[in-house]
């Protein structure tokens, strides 16, 4: 399931502008005629238009994008655990975590299958890449709104060099069976060298206060701290010790050992000093709980609960994604993609919440409206899932979970960049981020060579009779490659150089037997690909 085979796709690529023989002062070899090769295909389906290339067969989605071009969008790539969002019908061509350009351009096509919370984090000082694959009844990603699975982590040249494998001997719902059992919501590294995750046990629990039996079925949802060197478990937390199960939003219909009632939903927890930040989707809640496992403090999203009223637009419901950013003695900003719904039939505006907090709480004085970020023109209501990221440049990056919408807000909040990878109702993505990454893979560069196609987008510029396609899955900082040529791999030569063009670049080559490029990243070479004869 999680693996991605390497035979190519056969398309022509679209052009972009190209460029003629000419000589750089900078290299003696002459500049090769290149331009961008993809193809954007679209089968008339509920299937999202994607791309597609000759040197690879990574087929990641077509983002339509609206971008307002006075505007400066931050710098970073779009992390996008892509995946279906409806059971019966496919919306998305390729279901895997893919890096991509805001202008749409595809960096990396990671393993095919289920994604959740890909992102790239630091390990120590090392910059890697983490997602969640699941096994067991949510294999499906959050489609189910839980799971049963491991934590992938990858380092910047796209080697996996950790799986962690979540054992707490937890009980799962009938007929779910899984090795590893962190669930699909968290999974974030902390400067400690540890990675808090969560976990869904299936407990019984006394549901008569809801009308329900006193042995009644219900998910303990658990926030779990993980010591990245021993992987030993350092903190668990359990709702089902410390609270009532009447506190919950969510409606109570029946439970059972196949279906428990999921009365909190664990779905973020944070490190902040020895504290831990637990958010509760089903409880409108967000407590502050120490090493003990005592509350220190709760937010209500309709009362503010410690915190006293909340401000005019500053309720939340359904939440998720808290966080507590610029934390001082005397207070901090809270954060949270707010979903405001439950249902998919709601068009209450889902928004990028800020909330200004005293700390230790007072009631006396309340939290303040920092931000209450939506797109009045293209409101997005998303039920479930969901992102929301302060980025460096004082920029916003909202991703909308289960509606497949991304936005970037500008520090003004008017909304400057957006995009869509799926129809509505039809694809997802857990959350999205927009973060820096660098990365040289450990692979080779991709080199395919064919026949020239009468008329094609280099016709203009070049009258030679083939043409090469090299692509290379993950480089971010490649600027261009060198052309080797000859009659046998034992006497290639330079032939020239050309810029590097979106993902994968087609350049012109003259009649000859055996073709290698090398990738050019800071003005030096760093690999080659294999001998392609002709």
């Amino acid at each position: 399931m999680y693996s991605r085979s390497l035979f190519p796709a056969l398309a022509l690529g679209f052009p972009a502008l190209a460029w003629s023989l000419e000589q750089r002062s900078d290299d003696a070899s002459p500049t090769i005629c290149a331009t961008k090769s993809r193809i954007i295909n679209s089968n008339g389906s509920s299937v999202w238009p994607w791309q597609s290339y000759i040197s690879s067969n990574i087929t990641p989605p077509y983002l339509q994008i609206n971008r307002s071009h006075d505007a400066e969008l931050s710098p970073g790539l779009i992390f996008l655990g892509q995946e279906d969002d409806s059971s019966t019908e496919p919306g998305v061509k390729e279901v895997a975590p893919f890096i991509l350009t805001d202008s749409s351009d595809l960096v990396w096509g990671g393993p095919v299958g289920d994604s959740s919370n890909f992102r790239q984090q630091f390990w120590g000082n090392q910059s890697v890449i983490t997602f969640w694959v699941g096994t067991g009844k949510a294999a499906y990603g959050a489609d189910a709104g839980r799971g049963w699975g491991k934590v992938l982590f990858y380092d910047n040249t796209y080697k996996l060099i950790n799986t962690l494998c979540l054992q707490l001997n937890l009980t799962l719902p009938t007929g779910t069976s899984a090795e590893c059992e962190a669930d699909v919501h968290e999974s974030f590294i902390t400067p400690d060298n540890t990675i808090l995750l969560t976990a869904y046990n299936t407990s019984q629990g006394d549901l008569t206060s809801l009308g329900g039996p006193s042995d009644g079925w219900v998910y303990d949802s658990i926030a779990v701290e993980v010591d990245l060197t021993t992987n030993e478990v350092v903190f668990q937390w359990s709702p089902l010790a410390h609270l009532p199960v009447n506190l919950t939003r969510y409606p109570y219909t029946g439970s059972n050992l196949t279906a428990p009632f999921d009365w909190f939903h664990i779905n973020s927890v944070q490190k902040v000093g020895d504290h831990y930040l637990i958010n509760s989707r089903h409880l409108w809640r967000t407590f502050l709980v120490n090493k003990a496992g005592d509350i220190i403090w709760t937010i209500d999203g309709e009362t503010g609960g410690d915190f006293g009223p909340l401000p005019e637009n500053g309720t939340f419901s359904w939440q998720h994604m808290a966080r507590l950013r610029e934390v001082t003695d005397q207070g901090a900003l809270l954060t949270y993609f707010n979903n405001h719904l439950d249902t998919a039939a709601s068009t209450v505006p889902s928004t990028g919440l800020t909330l200004n907090l005293t700390l230790p709480p007072n009631p006396a004085s309340p939290p303040k409206l920092v931000t209450d970020l939506w797109d009045s023109i293209n409101t997005v209501s998303s039920a479930a899932e969901g992102s929301f990221t302060p980025l460096d440049n004082g920029n916003f990056f909202i991703g909308y979970g289960d509606e497949p919408y991304l936005k970037e807000f500008s520090p003004n909040k008017n909304v400057i960049w957006s995009a869509q990878f799926a129809d509505k109702n039809l694809g997802q993505s857990y959350r999205t981020y927009k973060q820096e990454w660098h990365a040289t893979p450990y692979t080779k560069p991709d080199l395919v060579v064919t026949a020239v196609h009468r008329n094609d987008s280099l016709s203009h510029c070049s009258s030679s009779s083939l043409r090469g396609y090299v692509s290379w899955n993950g480089a971010t900082d490649v600027t261009g490659y060198t052309v080797y040529a000859g009659s046998s791999e034992h006497n290639l030569k330079v032939i020239g150089h050309f810029e590097k063009k979106g993902f994968e670049t087609e350049f012109s080559l003259p009649d000859v037997r055996a073709v290698q490029v090398g990738a050019i990243q800071e003005r030096r070479e760093i690999k080659k690909s294999s001998v392609v004869y002709v």
